[in-house]
């Protein structure tokens, strides 16, 4: 017996939207065909020319093209070449994916409640959309679904999740046949809710054509899961410990209900009194607890419809409306609608639900058999969502017994934490990402939903705005890229030395660029070494080095004033006996830069294959320096780095890599080498150096025994003297010229690739691993790279139930808990990261849009 479904089987709430009806109304009308499409330059309530380019169209399915699949397809923003394609289906099953591109944030348009009257809505548009940086189509799937319909009515019967995967399969190959220019872009499959079931079947559609060679085939990438629906027991069953972790049944009542009904609150034996009695104080507990985003509260919606419940109090929009628009013929019409396809608009159909067979009751068997394939995927889910609750979706993931290569870990949008995440490896990578206060779906329930009925569970989770969806974007890759540069600001004249900077892509999908400068000897640069300088930190960059140390220029305090500093020559440069690559490294350092977050997870290993590789490929381009002497040289930390370094560039040369190069050695300059030493030494060398008094060295040695690196914070006495024998220190004038934006762009730096130039970024510093990322196996067979996100307010899909079946992994944890960085968990080339966000519930990029666009675009750039 399903007992608590049937006690929360009035709990949803349908809200019927009337700013949505508007919108939608106006795409429709057009003749039917197997495959048709319309652009669209304006729409009802937009002013103006819309400033990004839209298609709706139809796509005939199934036997005879009978089914008639609609769709909006927006071009990216960004790069519309380059940039990912991505289809997203909306959960329900029979919720528009009209949902998810004005709810969700997905889409470049949103209602504009504040400048709305009555019946006749205005649009705005969404400054975090997906479509900034990646192609996407929303599909109104299965059929029965928006605008979509089919011209017999026998295929409304027996539909079901493999028939609905089936066709959007189909749907995909017939929309690529007629926009092949979207052949070679990166294709991910997305979708929130209850298309955590049906998104793993379509990738595996996907993956079985490439196999099988059908046409057109598809440059598959990965997916995309937004408090997805997996396994009914895992996700159901974990709504009770996520209430228990929100504060929402007592710990007695948790304790209880564990014992009673043994971690089965589903198929409970009404024969089991205790188990029913508890269950009956769960549900009056939580009976007006607004289930997809328990920190919102339950009102009653007054809707066009005869069917009430409860929902979302939303003063943005009244979702209601949106029906009610939709029934307007003229409304429809800008939509390009086929005629009378459709008695009116819902956008969830709850008539389909009825008759809809879900006869896929888990999807963990397709992302076990799909991860070993290498597919990206990434997980996230509103933390405030009960529907969905993360913690089942943890729950599931841990089922797969996956390797834990970096803990939970915060993420952080603007210098605040957005949630938290996790990543585990296996033969691909998967991310799991936790939004803080992030509900399940948009602000608005669904008429007649049980409890625990996934029928009904919400896809509205998934708008991780643009930041996390690029997460897997963007993959205009520029191996490499070089300007000569003549003049410098705050420099008089030209500069009388050869000075070129760029790029080179290293690490997978040259996903990390490295920025260098490069000076050639001012002698016979024909003839004289080839040094590449390595500044330590981690995380400082070469024009420290450049500037501060060994380069041809130098800042002229004497004759700088305020934020304009100018620039003389150095006359003891390095540069006048060799050429010298200063180079930005790792990644995170200067203007060098990944087009992902996970790029940005480097140690000392990964630091040191990188530099090999961009000194391999800066050569190659460069082949007139192949028979110059190679130096390798740093100061600092590099102490580590650069011997590591030299030891790669020894074994590239004794196997044979290409091109074979002429080291002859190596140089360092105050190399960190070993802790014990190099560290404990300070105080020692400080009272010789007349630095600090004997007292205070007496009094140091004597508290702290000898140890001044590992010290217990609770030795206070300790702690006060080696607070005042440091003193910190900056290089004002080089942050002020580098972050100048005539600087950057004279140094031809990619705009936008940094958030600000940093002589030394801590940050890099402080999470740098000095050791190396291993990769695991995928979600198991879907994934190279998967993200879980859940915000951590969402009772749908609780982060909790997340964690849950993340543990069911069985991974080892290398990192605890931390704000919004990454959890990596790690076996081989399978990576899954979960993040929690703020504040998030179910549908984490709704309630916190900025947070979930870093998240997404940190994704799309790795």
């Amino acid at each position: 017996m399903e007992y608590l479904r049937t006690q929360r089987s009035s709990k949803y709430i349908i809200t019927t939207m009337l700013p949505q009806a508007l919108l939608l109304v106006t795409l429709l009308n057009i003749n039917v065909a197997s495959s048709s499409s319309n652009i669209i330059k304006t729409l009802p309530g937009f002013r103006g020319d819309l400033p990004f380019k839209l298609e709706t169209g139809y796509v005939g399915v199934g036997s005879m093209d009978d089914v008639q699949l609609f769709y909006y397809f927006f071009e990216s923003e960004g790069s519309p070449e380059y940039d990912p394609l991505v289809l997203w289906l909306t959960g329900g099953p029979g919720c528009s994916a009209f949902s998810g591109l004005v709810y969700e944030n997905l889409g470049p348009l949103s209602f504009d409640s504040a400048h709305s009257i009555g019946n006749k809505p205005k649009l705005k548009l969404n400054p975090y959309s997906w479509t900034k940086v990646a192609n996407i189509i929303f599909l109104d799937a299965p059929v029965g679904t928006g605008f979509s319909y089919t011209k017999n009515w026998e295929r409304y019967a027996n539909l079901n999740d493999t028939i609905s995967a089936a066709q959007t399969y189909e749907f995909l190959r017939k929309w690529l046949m007629d926009h092949p220019k979207f052949y070679n872009n990166p294709l991910y499959i997305a979708g929130d809710s209850y298309s955590g079931i049906i998104v793993p079947m379509v990738v595996q559609e996907i993956s079985d054509g490439n196999q099988d060679e059908h046409a057109p085939p598809m440059n598959l990438k990965g997916y995309v899961l937004g408090n997805p629906v997996t396994d009914s027991e895992k996700d159901d069953n974990s709504r009770v410990l996520f209430a228990y972790m929100k504060a929402l049944i007592s710990e007695e009542l948790y304790q209880s209900m564990k014992i009673n009904c043994k971690g089965d609150y589903i198929n409970v034996d009404l024969n089991n009194t205790l188990c029913v009695d508890d269950l009956e104080l769960y549900n009056e507990c939580i009976e007006d607890v607004n289930d997809v985003q328990i920190l919102e509260p339950v009102c009653t919606v007054h809707s066009p419809k005869p069917a009430q419940s409860k929902g979302y109090a939303d003063d943005r929009t009244n979702k209601d409306s949106v029906n009610l628009l939709l029934s307007f013929p003229q409304l429809r019409r800008p939509w390009c609608r086929n005629q009378g396809s459709v008695k009116e608009w819902e956008r969830c159909n709850k008539t389909l639900q009825e008759f809809y067979i879900s006869d896929v009751s888990s999807s963990l068997g397709y992302h076990e058999n799909l991860i070993k394939q290498g597919y990206r995927v990434l997980v996230y889910s509103g933390d405030h969502d009960m529907n969905v609750p993360y913690v089942g979706t943890m729950g599931w993931i841990e089922s797969l017994n996956l390797t834990v290569v970096s803990r939970w870990k915060p993420w952080f949008v603007d210098g605040q934490v957005a949630g938290e995440r996790v990543t585990q490896l296996q033969s691909t990578n998967l991310k799991n990402l936790k939004g803080e206060s992030s509900s399940h779906g948009i602000k608005t329930l669904e008429n007649g939903t049980k409890l625990l009925d996934l029928q009904h569970l919400k896809s509205i989770i998934t708008m991780l705005p643009l930041a996390l969806l690029l997460v897997f974007l963007n993959s205009h890759i520029i191996v490499a890229s070089k300007s000569t540069i003549d003049t410098l600001p705050g420099f008089s004249g030209e500069l009388p030395f050869k000075l070129e900077t760029g790029y080179v892509g290293v690490g997978d999908l040259d996903d990390v660029q490295l920025f260098y400068y490069f000076i050639e000897s001012e002698r016979s640069p024909k003839e004289d070494p080839l040094v590449l300088w390595l500044t330590g930190g981690p995380g400082c960059s070469g024009f420290s080095g450049l500037a501060y140390q060994i380069g041809p220029i130098m800042f002229n305090y004497a004759n700088s004033s305020g934020n304009e500093p100018t620039l003389v020559l150095n006359p003891y440069s390095w540069t006048k006996v060799a050429n010298i690559i200063f180079l930005d490294q790792p990644v995170g350092s200067g203007f060098s830069y990944a087009k992902s977050w996970q790029g940005y997870e480097t140690g000392d290993i990964s630091s040191a294959a990188h530099t090999y590789e961009f000194l391999r490929k800066w050569l190659k381009d460069h082949p007139e320096f192949l028979k110059n002497p190679l130096y390798i040289a740093g100061d600092s930390y590099s102490g580590i780095t650069v011997p590591i370094v030299v030891q790669e560039v020894s074994n590239g040369n004794e196997v044979g890599h290409e091109p074979p190069l002429n080291l002859k050695g190596y140089v360092l300059g105050n190399p960190f080498t070993e802790p014990t030493y190099d560290v404990n030494s300070r105080i020692k060398f400080a009272h010789h150096m007349a630095l600090i008094s004997d007292t205070l060295y007496e009094s140091t040695k004597t508290n702290c025994k000898g140890e001044y690196v590992q010290v217990d914070p609770s030795n206070a006495p300790c702690v006060e003297n080696l607070q005042e024998v440091t003193e910190p220190y900056n290089y004002l004038f080089s942050f002020i010229w580098a972050n100048d934006k005539t600087v950057q762009n004279a140094l031809h730096v990619r705009e936008g690739t940094i958030k600000g130039w940093e002589k030394c970024n801590q940050s890099l510093s402080s999470n740098y691993a000095h050791d190396v990322r291993t990769s695991i196996d995928y979600h198991r067979n879907l994934t190279k790279k998967t993200l879980e996100h859940c915000g951590d307010h969402d009772m749908l899909i609780p982060y909790v139930g997340t964690q849950e079946w993340i543990k069911s992994l069985n991974l080892s944890v290398d990192y605890q808990w931390r704000p919004w960085y990454t959890n990596a968990y790690t076996k081989k080339t399978y990576s899954l990261t979960f993040v929690t966000v703020k504040g998030g519930g179910h549908t984490a990029p709704e309630f916190k849009p900025m947070e979930c666009h870093a998240m997404i675009d940190r994704c799309s750039t790795s």
